[in-house]
């Protein structure tokens, strides 16, 4: 099933590295970065703008806020940004202009305008098939929830603020059967 696979963190920086050696890595990085490290949704990154990642002040916020238009649903969303993120979209944006805040981050050469959610999803799929996984854009935002709940031991309620989903039932539907982990909870018996 598609975005059930389960990698470790060496797969994770292959995968990061083939992205370097990619023509457009830089702004193909830095959405894998928004899936894996911001947990969002391909909706909620191919329309971010700088305003929506800037402070006033050119720093960059510790919450991104968006609003209804560029989130799953009608609500607004708040994702947390991690120091490593931070870094991240720091490193992006270093050679653009942080007063433009209307300037989205993806732009498509061709067509000028933020890519398209299938262009996204057909590039996601195409970086996750040489590593033989089906994946879709999705599966950054799976496989962090599913580190948060299996390897870091955050609880589910904690998890279903960060992720936004409005019921923890969805959010346990990430929740993969990691066998390294149910391996160690058998043995815990045995302790």
């Amino acid at each position: 099933m598609m975005n059930r696979a389960i990698i470790d963190d060496k797969k994770v920086k292959a995968i990061y590295s083939y992205i370097e050696t990619l023509r457009n890595g830089k702004q193909i990085k830095m959405m894998f970065d928004f899936s894996f490290l911001g947990l969002m949704r391909s909706v909620n990154f191919r329309n971010l703008q700088i305003k929506d990642v800037i402070d006033e002040y050119g720093n960059i916020k510790d919450i991104i806020v968006l609003d209804s238009e560029k989130n799953k649903g009608k609500n607004k969303a708040k994702y947390y940004v991690s120091d490593e993120l931070k870094k991240s979209i720091k490193e992006y944006l270093k050679d653009e202009d942080i007063t433009k805040g209307e300037t989205y981050l993806f732009i498509s050469p061709k067509t000028g305008k933020p890519y398209s959610r299938t262009y996204i999803s057909t590039l996601f799929s195409n970086v996750f098939n040489v590593f033989g996984l089906d994946c879709s854009t999705h599966f950054g935002r799976r496989h962090g929830i599913t580190k948060l709940l299996t390897e870091k031991h955050i609880d589910i309620a904690t998890v279903q603020r960060i992720a936004n989903h409005r019921h923890i039932s969805t959010t346990s539907i990430y929740y993969n059967e990691n066998p390294n982990l149910l391996k160690e909870v058998v043995n815990c018996l045995s302790k």
